[in-house]
């Protein structure tokens, strides 16, 4: 388990280049969108631990190590530019796809969308390159798993 995580938080370094990895480059980002307003929620923190572990194949111990890189990076960063450039290079369209999901349900995980939540997904979403009907898609995709069905009459 901790080979995994060792070989996905290496995968940039390995490769001659001095960018984070994949992995870290999400969790960066699940991470920065949780506390856009300012407040981790646990419920927030717990979606961001399952999305981790399911994209990743990720046993709990190494995805709690990835968090705590990703925590430590977000504490430090100045920019963001190198999680995106990293994602931007590894990602085709379905994986942004996929990653814009993941970043809704984060958003989504209290159920609320704070006003800097939804400035910080937009501006992610412009700098990852996903057109505006991914974006929407993946949203309503989020809310419709999320909202109540309705009552049958």
């Amino acid at each position: 388990m901790f080979d995994r995580l060792r070989s996905l938080l290496s995968e940039g370094a390995a490769s001659g280049r001095a960018a984070p990895s994949q992995a870290l480059s999400t969790a960066f980002l699940l991470m920065e969108l949780a506390r856009a307003d300012f407040e981790i929620a646990e419920v927030e923190r717990e979606r961001v631990r399952a999305l981790l572990a399911q994209h990743f194949s990720l046993e709990p111990s190494a995805v709690e190590q990835l968090m705590r890189d990703a925590e430590a990076e977000v504490e430090h960063a100045v920019s963001l530019h190198d999680y995106l450039k990293t994602l931007n290079a590894d990602l085709d369209a379905a994986g942004k796809r996929r990653l814009i999901e993941m970043l809704w349900q984060v958003a989504y995980a209290d159920s609320r969308l704070d006003k800097y939540e939804e400035q910080l997904l937009r501006k992610l979403a412009d700098l990852l390159n996903i057109p505006e009907k991914d974006f929407i898609g993946a949203k309503l995709g989020v809310l419709e798993r999320i909202a109540p069905a309705p009552a049958q009459q």
